[in-house]
């Protein structure tokens, strides 16, 4: 069988996920990733992950020239199967225009609620980017249009309670590969700190791409309120104007470091994500209490419990229920409850380490790569 991944586009991050998902499937089926090419080229963190097929409809984003280049993405949709990464206007309808013409079937995979953006908007807001953005059919604007057709598609994969409850889905986790995700050797640690200049501190690390709603600023402002000025919180995704903004605070700045400052810096830190992340005394799973943020399961917390490090998350969305008694479990927003948390698993290296142990063994019993490869391939076979 042949399944076809349709990315909104491949300059997404989404991409990322296509690729793990496509790659649990090889050999056992055909798998192609296609999307429209509309950020020249695939999402620079995971370019090397897979061999993209890019679909050239440049004006796919407008109307009424968006009509005629989404015939072209369903044109080249080959698969017995579509999964529709994300349900926007760029990709959800080709994949179901192909189901009514030719039979195949759809499934969308939803990493979080997209039409929160649109959901929180005033009146006033939702006639301003009406105006602005009606002949941009991709846009937040179109998103709820686009949801409700997700009831067309034979499947919906979904990442949290909250859509399995909104979408009628099933649950479906990326998980990780807890081979390559495990505990790493104290010595290529201890050169990769030195080699970043952080020898003589202590780390806190974030894994992901940093957002306004992830809610990072709480972790800086705990340890403002702790005096800890011999700390770090590492952000090891891109070093994006949001990461310039939390540098440039005249408080926490000083405490924020970034890596990936080029793209080849980006690429490399993909590719060693492992050791990177073995440089935290601790590991963020940060996430605000927000529309969007309820709908998400962050994948980096996955990574984060391969790692055996201890974690702090906030208690927001599913995390309690995948972190269990693998972390520190944070109420979002809450700046003197961080402060406290970071105390705590500072002052008990001990305590800490078997909490990170427990994560690990969480991992590995429920969420490995092992595991999430092999539910794919049922929910595909039950699709024959």
């Amino acid at each position: 069988m042949k399944v076809s991944f349709l990315v909104p586009d491949l300059g997404w991050p989404i991409v990322g996920i296509a690729a793990r998902m496509a790659n649990y499937l090889h050999p056992e089926h055909e798998v192609e990733i296609v999307g429209p090419n509309l950020w020249r080229g695939a999402n620079i963190m995971y370019a090397a992950e897979f061999a993209y097929r890019p679909v050239d409809c440049p004006r796919l984003y407008r109307l009424p020239e968006y009509f005629r280049e989404s015939r072209k993405l369903t044109r080249a949709l080959t698969g017995d199967v579509i999964i529709s990464m994300k349900a926007f206007g760029s990709n959800l309808p080709a994949a179901l225009r192909a189901k009514r013409e030719r039979g195949c079937r759809v499934v969308a995979y939803l990493d979080e609620w997209d039409g929160a953006v649109a959901a929180e908007w005033s009146w006033s807001e939702r006639l301003r980017q009406w105006t602005r953005d009606w002949m941009h059919p991709g846009n937040n604007v179109y998103v709820p249009w686009v949801e409700r057709r997700l009831r067309e598609c034979d499947e919906r994969l979904v990442t949290t309670q909250f859509l399995a409850q909104k979408f009628a889905g099933r649950i479906f986790h990326i998980g990780v590969d807890t081979a390559r995700f495990q505990p790493q050797d104290p010595e290529a640690v201890a050169r990769l700190k030195h080699q970043l200049g952080l020898s003589a501190n202590t780390l806190l690390v974030f894994g992901g791409v940093a957002r306004p709603h992830k809610g990072l600023e709480v972790f800086l402002e705990a340890l403002v309120r702790l005096r800890r000025t011999d700390c770090r919180v590492v952000i090891l995704g891109p070093h994006n104007e949001y990461v310039q903004q939390l540098q440039q605070h005249s408080e926490y700045g000083a405490l924020v470091c970034c890596p990936a400052t080029t793209p080849e810096a980006i690429q490399l830190i993909h590719r060693e994500m492992p050791l990177y992340l073995g440089l935290g005394d601790a590991l963020l799973v940060p996430l605000t209490d927000t529309l969007l943020a309820r709908s998400q399961m962050p994948c980096k917390l996955f990574e984060a419990m391969a790692m055996g490090k201890p974690i702090l998350a906030n208690a927001v969305s599913d995390v309690p229920a995948v972190l269990g008694d693998g972390g520190y479990l944070l109420p979002p927003n809450d700046v003197a409850a961080t402060a406290q948390a970071i105390q705590a698993l500072l002052a008990d290296p001990a305590g800490a380490a078997a909490m990170g142990q427990r994560a690990r063994a969480r991992c590995v019993a429920h969420y490995s790569a092992a595991t999430s490869r092999q539910e794919l391939l049922n929910i595909l076979q039950a699709l024959r």
